[in-house]
């Protein structure tokens, strides 16, 4: 009996901790860079970060963003893995580059005026979303 209700409270706390694990997320985007940021063509081009906030690293490989509701995996991250509290910067380009030594850029450019945004798991599920459009 004293077993079982060991057993029990550590299958709660690590159902607890499982919980409060966080996926990574969009912490912040710029869309219409014209004096920021440029990559590694001197360009300043549009930008999303993602941002680890659980206490373990994460392979980002087969997560996706988007910038279309009805189109899951627009475009799929390398095997890049996010130490814990570390943050990427991807470019949202157009250039479509995927090469995990090197910077990242989606195939698509973020539009000024606002748009869907997301980041889905490799289930195709949003992990962090801006819906309809951000602002």
């Amino acid at each position: 009996m004293k077993k079982t209700r060991l057993l029990l409270s550590a299958l709660l706390v690590l159902a607890t901790v499982t919980s409060l694990r966080g996926a990574p997320v969009i912490s912040e985007f710029l869309a219409d860079n014209v004096t920021g940021i440029k990559d590694e063509d001197g360009d300043e081009e549009d930008w999303i970060e993602i941002h680890n906030p659980d206490p373990a690293p994460v392979n980002l490989a087969g997560w996706s963003l988007t910038d279309d509701d009805e189109l899951e995996q627009r475009w799929t991250f390398p095997s890049v893995t996010l130490a814990p509290g570390q943050r990427l910067l991807v470019f949202a380009s157009g250039k479509n580059r995927s090469d995990p030594a090197a910077n990242l850029h989606t195939n698509f450019s973020l539009k000024a005026p606002g748009e869907y945004l997301a980041l889905l798991n490799p289930s195709g599920n949003p992990a962090s979303e801006f819906p309809p459009a951000f602002p």
